[in-house]
């Protein structure tokens, strides 16, 4: 596991990548590390305004760590909705509320095949290797646009004995 000393410089933290990279181990020790709440964001329904919703969340008192975030929308919402609710505007008005918060972005990687077996072993459906590759690829790209306004730090979480 990543050493935690740097996440006591922060109040809010965002952990975001690919299904099965490692998001949820990171953001569970985090949050006990730095006494934060954590919040874990699911897919939400259709209709739901996210900007709202995230705009709540990030007006919350206290330390907090985020298990995913708006930034999946980016990702997932065109490759597997074919559209996203968000706009590239959205995006960059909660990312300055994070970074507001004296927030960072933690971007978790993984090499496809590691995200296979985890996702493998927690009896999920389990994506091509080139459906796992292109989700990676995108937010590689999304993280280009976020470090332009926002810390972020990349986190790859490879080794094939981590639980994640």
């Amino acid at each position: 596991m990543a050493a935690l000393g740097w996440a006591g410089s922060y109040d809010t933290i965002v952990f975001e990548g690919c299904d099965g990279a490692g998001k949820t181990t990171l953001a569970e020790a985090t949050a006990r590390h730095t006494n934060a709440a954590l919040i874990h964001s699911t897919l939400t329904p259709p209709g739901t305004d996210l900007v709202t919703t995230y705009n709540c969340l990030l007006d919350r008192t206290g330390r907090l760590v985020f298990d995913r975030c708006f930034l999946s929308e980016l990702v997932y919402g065109p490759l597997y909705r074919g559209r996203t609710r968000l706009t590239y505007q959205h995006m960059a008005t909660l990312v300055r509320r994070v970074v507001s918060r004296n927030g960072i972005f933690v971007h978790v990687t993984a090499p496809a095949t590691v995200i296979r077996r985890r996702l493998a072993a927690r009896g999920e459906q389990l994506p091509e290797l080139d459906e796992i590759a292109l989700v990676c690829h995108r937010y590689d790209e999304l993280f280009r646009a976020v470090r332009t306004m926002a810390d972020v730090l990349l986190i790859t979480s490879d080794h094939p004995d981590e639980d994640a």
